[in-house]
């Protein structure tokens, strides 16, 4: 779908992780369509440096502090007059405020809030209140974090729509792949099973509870692979130092592998026999979506967004958050059983295939933004 409004994606973090890549490819897939689309992004951040990489429209703007910044509103202003946009699509809560005062300047600018991380936070004062007044539309990615919006601040229901985030099923095909080359790609052996999580190395993603769970799966099952992939969050040390150490504390180094950060997702989903997801609570899961759309058996908290996601029993099991033995207890069933390894995996990916598809949720999100 084209949307003839010139839309802007302002993105200012200097991170890469979900949220940035997600702003990459929403703009990745608007410029396709035909849609006039610009990323405004900081200068030398990963996003604005895979931006020029890309070929994407980019224009650089650094904002110095988070409140008060006169010169950086001065020039966010310039841009968007310039360039004679009609919608801004702001990716983080901290830049609502300065598109916010920016909007104040240009009557006709809609702004739009692409949630992606939930926050329970209270934000009905004033001043919350005066910045998400200036907001046409707030998306979120589930019903669950639209029941949180409209809980914690005062946005009009009307205004709070949510738009599914999928992901690129021709990417995530299984079809594509061979479980054992996969394996010898990322240097893992083929005769075992590999039980594996992905995702960013934190303390609310779990890893600790899935390592603690190895020992009780190993009593069954010895001939197990445990995979923990993913980085620290950049300028954040010592969950990785420790969950090596428990590993050792754990007696199970020789059965659990370390992989650093891969952007070679769908094959690395390729390689495994179970994805697992132990996150304490999780917004959304994307990661999961992936696995779905690659027919994994998953095992996931029943936490944040994820029961919107994962139908229990039908396309995964879904468990209680910090539950070690529950964790092992659905790692064992699935190994154990290959009827219900099977059943998971073909119904997870015909699940993605129905309500996931990258292309149909971006049209989903044009479809809003045309209506303002």
């Amino acid at each position: 779908m084209e949307v003839k409004k010139k839309i802007a994606i302002v993105c200012f973090s200097h991170s890469l992780g979900g949220l940035e890549l997600s702003a990459l490819r929403l703009t990745e897939a608007m410029s396709k369509r035909e849609t006039s689309i610009l990323l405004i992004a900081s200068p030398f951040s990963p996003i604005a440096e895979r931006a020029q990489k890309a070929n994407l429209d980019l224009v650089t703007l650094s904002p110095r502090w988070k409140y008060g910044d006169v010169s950086t509103f001065i020039a966010l202003v310039r841009i968007l007059k310039s360039r004679h946009i009609d919608i801004v699509m702001l990716m983080q809560s901290k830049d609502i405020h300065l598109a916010a005062a920016a909007s104040m300047f240009i009557p006709h600018l809609k702004l739009v809030y692409y949630q992606q991380m939930n926050s329970r936070h209270y934000k009905r004062d004033i001043i919350h209140t005066w910045i998400y007044s200036r907001l046409a539309l707030w998306i979120s990615l589930t019903q669950s974090m639209k029941n949180d919006v409209l809980a914690f601040t005062r946005m009009p229901r009307d205004k709070v729509k949510v738009v599914a985030l999928g992901t690129d099923l021709h990417q995530f095909n299984p079809s594509h792949f061979k479980k054992i080359e996969a394996q010898k790609y990322f240097g893992l052996p083929s005769g075992k099973k590999i039980v594996g999580v992905l995702g960013r190395l934190d303390k609310l993603k779990g890893q600790d509870i899935f390592l603690r769970a190895v020992p009780e799966v190993m009593k069954r099952h010895p001939n197990v692979l445990f995979l923990v992939a993913g980085d620290e969050t950049a300028g954040e040390h010592g969950y990785k130092e420790y969950l090596a150490d428990l590993c050792r504390l754990l007696g199970i180094e020789r059965f659990v592998k370390f992989l650093p950060f891969t952007e070679d997702v769908p094959q690395l989903m390729a390689a495994l026999d179970v994805f697992v997801l132990p996150s304490f609570s999780e917004t959304y899961g994307l990661i999961v979506v992936e696995a779905m759309a690659m027919g994994r058996p998953i095992i996931a908290t029943n936490a944040g967004g994820l029961p919107e996601i994962i139908t229990n029993e039908k396309t995964g099991l879904l468990i209680r958050p910090k539950d070690v033995n529950e964790v092992a207890r659905a790692i064992h069933r699935i190994l154990t059983d290959n009827a219900l390894r099977t059943s998971l995996g073909h119904s997870a990916r015909k699940e993605a295939l129905k309500n996931y598809d990258y292309d149909q949720c971006v049209d989903s999100l044009l479809v809003s933004l045309a209506g303002l």
